[in-house]
């Protein structure tokens, strides 16, 4: 069993090291040993090379000399062809032949037409004729190949190319038949007329090379762990133990003690590590100092942060009645603004019904029917704004909601008309409205669509002086069914009222929409009102999901225009409704 101190395994920087150090000596030994067995290679075919240059010099001193005493060896005295079949070729091939059966070596002549199938090129002769034609200047081509056994040979190919002597076999015309009974093949002086192939086998170098090889990593590897116990040895007592030293050092001041000990002192050159040693030790001087006041300022923290809390909570407390009051405020306030439209609306009703029925009668004369008039357009613009008053209290209580119902634009548009004429006319001020015969019927809250087009209305007369024009007008907006566009889009009732009037700056058409908020306010501005008529308009479009918008020119006149999306008249569940 363990015992019970025994401190845990840990991936230290010792442990670190080591491993960094064995994968650097790994990485080193396979690096040297890929190097060495590389340089040994080619040291193995420049040897291989040396060899075979040397053997096709002999073997080419053979053919030579055969080829320079052909007189001497076929013709008799006289000069007349006598062959003892001793050509250079054959004398070549019976030298190459004797010096293979005696060694490992192979030498061998290959032509690309031969004249004997075991003359025939294999693979790599091929290749070597490819490159002498590719390249006339090329006097040699070798390299390492595999054997049919799978041993690796050192493979050397060097052209032998067309002299004088050789016409008399090889030259033209070509197909006649030479003195040896073969077909000339149509030479020339200087082509290429065969090659000599040479083969050398690669084990004797191969068991060298290996024991090089293991020689040197073994040298290498021998040096490089000495190295490495070295620096292993001196960065362990340099640099290891001082840290270590610290680490326990700061150890202690992490638990609060400050009576820790470096004994680095001894060193008699400073280095980094002792300059860094003191000032680490100046820090934790420094740190015991701040150590020591933390509680006195800690407490003096919290006492400052105790006050701040309670203030904090009486603060709270404070703001809370002061919201209570607020929204209790507003509720009187809704409420009041409710019973006032409520109470004022009954009587205004009743005036503009006296009005109307007083305007009726023929016999009156022109002074008192103009009152009469006064009277209603004055009513009609005072019940226009104390119906305002009570949308913007139900808004602000969150209690507007849409009551719909199949809803008829023409005849909106035509009780607009009726309804505001009057006041119109008493400014001298010419109203046509108007809608398209082709406008569906869609659902919507009638009420609350008559109260935006009044409210526009009502603000076009009040801004449109004596002479002027107003007019409303209503069309239907197609949905868009080009490729591409939203198939969920069901088509826009749009109602623009025009007028001729002052029109509003651009700089104030941003807020114009904004409860209590009127164009180019001013102390003296002529045209008095509460500023709630278009915040009415945009909270009722809204509620349809529809938008307003305005576009206007400063003493040109402006066009409000409103879009409510069309909604489909359901005529079975509608006509349920009704008969119920």
């Amino acid at each position: 069993m363990f015992a019970k101190n025994a401190k845990p395994f840990r991936y230290g920087i010792r442990f670190k090291f080591a491993v960094l150090i064995g994968a650097l000596v790994v990485a080193l030994m396979i690096v040297d040993a890929l190097w060495n067995v590389n340089l040994q290679q080619q040291q193995s075919q420049n040897e291989a090379l040396e060899k075979a240059e040397v053997l096709a010099d002999e073997m080419r001193a053979v053919w030579d000399f055969i080829d320079i005493n052909q007189d001497v060896i076929n013709r008799n005295e006289d000069g007349t062809f006598r062959t003892k079949h001793l050509v250079c070729v054959v004398a070549a091939k019976s030298v190459s032949t004797l010096f293979t059966t005696q060694t490992d070596y192979e030498i061998r002549f290959t032509n690309q037409t031969p004249r004997q199938a075991a003359s025939a090129p294999d693979d790599f002769e091929k290749k070597a004729f490819d490159a002498f034609e590719a390249d006339p200047a090329l006097e040699a081509y070798y390299g390492v190949d595999t054997d049919e056994n799978g041993h690796q040979v050192f493979r050397y190919t060097e052209p032998l190319y067309v002299t004088e002597t050789c016409l008399e076999c090889h030259g033209e015309p070509v197909g006649e038949i030479d003195q040896y009974g073969y077909e000339k093949e149509g030479m020339q002086v200087g082509d290429i007329g065969g090659a000599m192939s040479i083969i050398e086998p690669m084990d004797i170098y191969a068991s060298g090379m290996q024991t090089s090889v293991v020689q040197q990593v073994f040298m290498v590897l021998l040096v490089l762990a000495i190295a490495c116990v070295g620096i292993y040895v001196a960065v362990s007592k340099l640099v290891l133990r001082p840290i270590e030293a610290l680490g326990n050092a700061a150890k202690r001041i992490g638990e609060g003690a400050f009576d820790y000990e470096l004994d680095l002192q001894s060193e008699k050159r400073p280095d980094e590590i002792m300059e860094f040693a003191n000032d680490f030790d100046k820090m934790a001087r420094r740190l015991e100092r701040l150590y020591t006041s933390m509680e006195t300022e800690v407490k003096n923290q919290t006492d400052e942060l105790s006050a701040l809390n309670d203030l904090l909570i009486y603060q709270k407390a404070e703001l809370k009645k002061t919201l209570d009051k607020l929204s209790e405020e507003t509720a009187y306030k809704n409420e009041f603004f409710a019973i006032m439209s409520h109470e004022l609306r009954t009587p205004l009703t009743s005036i503009l019904a006296f009005a109307r029925i007083l305007n009726s009668v023929d016999s009156l004369d022109e002074k008192t029917r103009n009152a009469v008039e006064e009277i209603e357009a004055n009513a009609t613009l005072l019940l226009n704004m104390v119906n305002n008053i009570l949308t913007i209290s139900k808004a602000e209580a969150h209690k507007n909601e849409l009551i719909t119902e199949p809803v008829d634009f023409v005849d909106l548009i035509g009780f607009i008309k009726n309804s505001l004429e009057p006041v119109a006319k008493n400014k001298d001020i010419a109203l046509t409205a108007r809608a398209d015969s082709d406008i569906p019927l869609s659902m919507a809250d009638w009420e609350k669509l008559r109260r935006i087009l009044e409210n526009l209305v009502d603000n076009a007369i009040k801004y449109t002086h004596a002479g002027g024009r107003i007019d409303v007008r209503a069309v239907f907006q197609e949905p868009d069914k080009t490729p591409g566009a939203d198939e969920s889009d069901p088509g826009f009732i749009v109602i623009s009222v025009a007028d001729d009037g002052m029109g509003i700056a651009e700089e104030d058409q941003e807020d114009i929409f904004e409860r209590y908020q009127q164009a180019g306010q001013s102390p003296n501005r002529r045209y008095r009102g509460t500023g709630l008529g278009l915040a009415v308009v945009k909270e009722l479009t809204e509620l349809h999901d529809g938008t307003v918008s305005v576009s206007s020119a400063r003493k040109e006149g402006s066009t409000f225009t409103v879009r409510i999306p069309y909604v489909p008249v359901d005529t079975e569940e509608y006509d349920e409704d009704i008969a119920r």
